[in-house]
């Protein structure tokens, strides 16, 4: 498993951190895919919901390595 890459334990979704700092979903039994902020705000794509604790987690990850947040 990737440090850029988290599979939720509950719903399999897999949360990957983009080179712009956001957060990619992907729901491998669907294919259906949404990107969302650090703070699950969504931000385009099929998939409308994400979890707000998974998308943090992954998506401060681009804070820690100096990448600005997209701006709100």
């Amino acid at each position: 498993m990737s440090a850029k890459q988290v599979t939720h334990p509950l719903t399999g979704q897999v949360y990957r951190l983009t080179e712009d700092g956001l957060v990619e979903v992907t729901d491998p039994k669907t294919g259906a895919q949404g990107i969302f902020d650090f703070q699950a705000r969504w931000q385009s794509g099929e998939l409308r919901h994400a979890d707000l604790q998974m998308a943090g987690w992954v998506g401060r990850l681009a804070q820690r390595r100096g990448a600005q947040p997209p701006e709100a």
